[in-house]
């Protein structure tokens, strides 16, 4: 039997917004199309952005271990009735350990500084990836006058403790066990009554 040649299928190519705006300038179309062409540009960057990050997340965070408690702390309670005591994982453990995975892989975290006047304590972890995408996470909480601190310390303490948990939430990081009681809540800001009550339940 007579053999039919059959010419072969052209592949279709997905055209790009900015394909789509370079074809529309050459034809010479008219500035409302170009800025809709423009606009849907910026979207399909801005999306494309999204899913590098994701994808630059979803593998650092395959490689990152349980975060290893590697800090005691107790005090008693000022008002005589108790003490509390429990182990954590600090900043310089967590940094220890994701910062060279996070590296690998385009990934960086920081802290901008963000000083309010006689306002609780703010922290804001910005995790930027390479092509122009970030995630941040914020929780504020009052001043950790536990213990024996004095105004100062009393502020570091809480900064350094916002910090760690905004990291391990922008993350998504988990610790080798439960924490020290504070365990952030849907709420951005705590209360200090709440504190209070979190901080009974690590006894």
């Amino acid at each position: 039997p007579a053999v039919i040649e059959r010419e072969p299928i052209a592949q279709s190519t997905a055209l790009t917004p900015m394909d789509m705006l370079n074809h529309a300038v050459e034809r010479g179309a008219g500035i409302e199309v170009l800025e809709k062409l423009m606009a849907l540009q910026e979207r399909w960057e801005a999306n494309q952005a999204r899913k590098a990050f994701a994808e630059a997340m979803a593998a650092a965070k395959s490689e990152i271990p349980v975060i290893a408690k590697n800090r005691q702390v107790g005090y008693e309670h000022k008002d005589g009735k108790g003490e509390t005591s429990y182990r954590h994982e600090d900043l310089g453990e967590i940094a220890r350990t994701v910062d060279p995975i996070l590296a690998r892989h385009g990934l960086s975290y920081g802290f901008p500084p963000a000083p309010r006047p006689n306002q609780p304590v703010t922290v804001t972890c910005i995790v930027p990836p390479r092509l122009g995408h970030s995630e941040e996470n914020t929780l504020c909480a009052p001043r950790d006058d536990s213990g024996k601190k004095n105004s100062i310390q009393a502020i570091g303490s809480t900064i350094t403790y916002l910090q760690r948990y905004t990291l391990k939430g922008a993350l998504g990081l988990a610790a080798a066990a439960d924490d020290d009681g504070k365990t952030a809540s849907d709420e951005p800001c705590i209360s200090d009554e709440q504190v209070i009550q979190l901080k009974d339940k690590a006894q």
